[in-house]
């Protein structure tokens, strides 16, 4: 990501797909939001970057990147985050954390806690709408066990 393209991303606000925190001193809270995000429509979590959406940028060191790796073993399922770093001109970084949604996958923890995303608010999935999507995923689940087993099928002539 270019400086020009973060730019533009900021001046959209935070909203429904899209978090600034101050620092990554904010980690736990920025991957909580990650899993909202993941059981969602996607986001992106921005470090080093106000409330308002002014760059502050932070120091990132080594550190730093091993904490954000460790954290992310938080996650169940195992996540692929994507991550990008822009270097400002007053040599800090912004830390940008990106997701696709997977609202038909298996529902997201992170620390063993469901989390959604309401409008821009990150709170715990209530036990509700976690069970929800565990069932909406076995069915789907089931569904294309069974479609593909009665297509390769070794007795199937479509086999």
């Amino acid at each position: 990501m270019t400086p020009r393209t973060l730019k533009r991303l900021l001046g959209k606000g935070e909203g429904l797909q899209l978090e600034f925190k101050r620092s990554t001193g904010e980690l736990r809270e920025a991957l909580q939001t990650v899993c909202a995000f993941l059981n969602g429509d996607g986001g992106t979590v921005v470090f080093g970057v106000r409330p308002d959406g002014t760059l502050i940028g932070q120091e990132v060191s080594d550190q730093t990147l091993r904490e954000m790796t460790q954290a992310m073993d938080g996650f169940e399922p195992p996540v692929r985050i994507e991550t990008d770093r822009v270097q400002l001109p007053s040599g800090r970084d912004v830390l940008i954390f990106r997701v696709e949604g997977m609202p038909d996958t298996i529902p997201f923890t992170f620390e063993g806690r469901a989390y959604e995303h309401i409008e821009s608010t990150t709170r715990r999935m209530p036990q509700r709408r976690y069970e929800q999507l565990l069932v909406r995923h076995e069915v789907h689940e089931w569904n294309e066990r069974n479609l593909l087993g009665v297509y390769r099928h070794p007795m199937s002539r479509w086999g």
